[in-house]
């Protein structure tokens, strides 16, 4: 690995969500942040909090604490593009469960990296979890900023929100035709699919009924601009959490649009009989091209799944896949990431995590590479990792790739040993 920065607070689960990283002070290199929703203020309160790391030092920039006992403050921390007007990334943290005027409705909020102000904050007026999960949205009004889509997922079915980058103002509300419980547990932004100009949006449901009534899970494909459905898949497994996890990859097809994955991580599997699977299905058809499955049960096969560059030097992008729960040996929930060709469907290597119960892979996002050279990276966090003796703490691990090795590789490191530890 490249980098490691690691959490403090014991139980905290540093980086339980977390976006690609940003330039937040100017230096040039894109820094970290992430959140440790479980961050004791007292005794008993659990406030969470958000912070920043340099990526150049490794130095913290910027830590904010919750508001709210028990809100799960910085359970999404995402670097944005430029708010405040500075020319520098902003954050937007949110907290699911804040008891906004004494109900349990959620908050999303800007912040400046730089000086540390709010910039703006969203309270939702209905007890349905705002901010469980987002992701930007590109400019969808043509401001200059960069929108974002946030999933509520709770109250009746769920519902997701287009807000305004600029001041969290409601664009548009997104809400699913048929009962479709938890919609917006998990939301992705597509490729334009349907040619008017704007990315298009999937959302997740893992408790959608199926005809029957059986909470098999689902995932909708929406127009951005006019919230028409262009395709919705439902699953076959209750256990299986269907659309727990949906995200865009890179045309695999050749047909110059993306794809959309819809992962059954296996989350409502109490008894780990199942492995997890991921669906890969055509932007242009909405047909299925890929299905994959895990190499052991109960590992949670697709629990996260991002574009990884294109490892194998055949001008299409690979996939990372996390297992956070895959046992390796004697040691449970050391976690694995799978890189498979998007080509051929091939596994090209597998990283692993260090030791037991870490959750190595729960959370993957794309990063650029620390020395510029322009080699594929990914940001890895391990949830659960401990640190200095202390029990789930969490760690983030900058991993930069190489081309051509083989399965079972560890491919850790660009010069063969950590840069740097970050505490």
């Amino acid at each position: 690995m490249a980098r490691r920065v690691a959490g403090s607070v014991p139980r905290g689960e540093l980086g339980f969500r977390f976006g690609e990283p940003l330039d937040v002070d100017g230096d040039g290199h894109a820094d970290f942040a992430a959140g440790a929703r479980f961050k004791l203020q007292q005794k008993t309160l659990q406030n969470g909090s958000a912070a920043v790391w340099s990526g150049a030092s490794g130095a913290l920039i910027r830590e904010w604490d919750g508001e709210w006992p028990d809100a799960l403050f910085g359970h999404w921390v995402m670097p944005v593009p430029d708010i405040s007007g500075d020319g520098l990334a902003d954050l937007i943290i949110a907290a699911p469960h804040a008891p906004v005027h004494g109900r349990m409705r959620g908050l999303v909020v800007a912040r400046s990296p730089k000086t540390g102000e709010e910039l703006w904050r969203r309270e939702e007026t209905e007890s349905e979890n705002l901010g469980w999960d987002l992701t930007l949205a590109g400019d969808q009004d043509g401001d200059g900023h960069t929108d974002l889509f946030v999933g509520a997922p709770s109250g009746d079915s769920g519902r997701v929100y287009l807000l305004s980058g600029k001041d969290g103002s409601v664009l548009r509300t997104y809400s699913p035709r048929e009962e479709a419980g938890s919609f917006g547990w998990y939301v992705a932004r597509l490729d334009d699919l349907d040619g008017d100009g704007r990315p298009d949006l999937a959302v997740g449901a893992p408790f959608a009924a199926d005809a029957s009534g059986a909470k098999v899970g689902g995932a909708w494909v929406l127009s951005s601009a006019s919230g028409k459905e262009l395709y919705h898949w439902k699953g076959t497994d209750r256990r299986g959490g269907f659309g727990g996890v949906v995200a865009a990859v890179s045309d695999l097809d050749g047909d110059r649009k993306g794809e959309i994955v819809v992962a059954a991580p296996g989350t409502e599997d109490q008894k780990r009989t199942i492995p997890g699977e991921l669906h890969i299905y055509s932007g242009a058809t909405g047909k299925e091209l890929r299905h994959w499955s895990g190499t052991q049960p109960g590992e949670l096969y697709g629990r996260m799944v991002v574009t990884a560059g294109d490892l194998d030097g055949d001008r299409v992008e690979d996939l990372a896949i996390g297992a956070p729960w895959y046992r390796r040996g004697a040691a449970d929930k050391v976690g694995r990431v799978e890189l498979r060709s998007g080509r051929s469907g091939k596994v090209l290597y597998e990283l692993f995590g260090d030791e037991a119960d870490c959750w190595f892979g729960w959370h993957i996002r794309r990063a650029p590479d620390p020395d510029g050279r322009g080699r594929a990276a990914l940001l890895i966090s391990s949830l659960r990792h401990p640190v200095d003796g202390n029990v789930g703490v969490g760690v983030l691990d900058l991993y930069v790739l190489r081309r051509g090795k083989k399965r079972g590789d560890q491919g850790t490191t660009t010069r063969g040993s950590r840069r740097s530890d970050v505490r």
